[in-house]
């Protein structure tokens, strides 16, 4: 729902400045854009391949890549914080998402949103409830908090199955990540959306749509289909 590439582009140059600075006070010397880079390929690996998602750890990795011991844990953490507030400052939802959001609630849906943790205990809750519309929704799962395990693990779809009070049969749902959105929720028996907006290729769901606004009109179809 939330135009992310931007604020998580922010957010590590963010970081990367705050590093540098740091580093400079400490007689080191190593400019905020090549530590961006840095970061960017740290990013990548993490959300790519191992489902990493604590930014702590990302910058743990970081310092231990450039041979930096005993970094301040507060300030490690101070660093996770200023992230998060420089991402969700600049990642504001898809102009269809409300919209479509609020078309499905008035047709009577039960909407819910599973969520992977981002490392931080609460963080990502905290996120959510920073979305205008949150309200709308019936029911959420932090995979990661909530479950043992995040996405693809099928524990959150299958939480949020029950929080609804819905077979997850007879659920929708709807993901942009090909990597994490589609197994989970197919291992529970749910139909599987992916929002193709960047080319989201890969994965096997079960149907892929261009934007949200595309949503009412599949559900609808969906439902006269059973």
């Amino acid at each position: 729902m939330l135009r992310s590439p931007i604020g998580a582009r922010l957010s590590l140059l963010a970081v990367a400045k705050l590093v540098s600075k740091q580093l400079k006070k400490n007689g080191y010397s190593m400019g905020h854009v090549r530590l961006f880079e840095h970061l960017r390929r740290i990013d990548h690996e993490m959300l790519g391949r191992k489902f990493r998602y604590n930014r702590d750890v990302w910058w743990k990795t970081l310092f231990k890549e450039l041979g930096l011991k005993r970094m301040d844990p507060k300030w490690i953490r101070d660093l996770t914080l200023q992230y998060w507030r420089v991402y969700a400052a600049n990642s504001p939802p898809f102009k269809d998402a409300e919209p479509t959001v609020r078309k499905l609630k008035r047709v009577g849906y039960k909407l819910g949103i599973v969520s992977d943790s981002d490392g931080t205990p609460g963080m990502k809750r905290k996120r959510i409830r920073q979305v205008p519309f949150h309200n709308l929704f019936d029911a959420i799962v932090v995979a990661g908090e909530d479950t043992p395990r995040v996405k693809p693990g099928h524990e959150s779809f299958s939480l949020i199955a029950r929080k609804l009070r819905v077979q997850p049969k007879s659920s929708i749902y709807i993901g942009d990540n090909p990597r994490t959105d589609i197994e989970g929720a197919k291992a529970v028996g749910m139909i599987s959306v992916i929002v193709d907006r960047r080319g989201n290729r890969g994965g096997d769901p079960d149907y892929r749509v261009p934007n949200l606004r595309a949503l009412p009109g599949l559900v609808k179809a969906l439902q006269r289909e059973r």
